[in-house]
């Protein structure tokens, strides 16, 4: 029996990104399709990747001169 309410328990899942099962939000991979990180959010990724591009854009500065 599980325990809380629907919503507290919807909550505690989110949909894999690749086959849509709701997993448990902390997992690392999908037990179902074997995904890693089957959380990533794409918010996330695209914030990593403009602070990377800004790294590499402000180091070109510096060392050309």
């Amino acid at each position: 029996m599980q325990s809380g309410t629907p919503e507290q328990n919807s909550q505690k899942l989110k949909p894999c990104r690749y086959c849509k099962t709701p997993i448990e939000k902390g997992l690392r991979r999908c037990p179902v399709c074997g995904t890693l990180t089957p959380h990533s959010d794409a918010k996330t990724t695209t914030i990593w990747i403009a602070v990377i591009l800004l790294v590499v854009y402000l180091y070109t500065l510096i060392r050309s001169g």
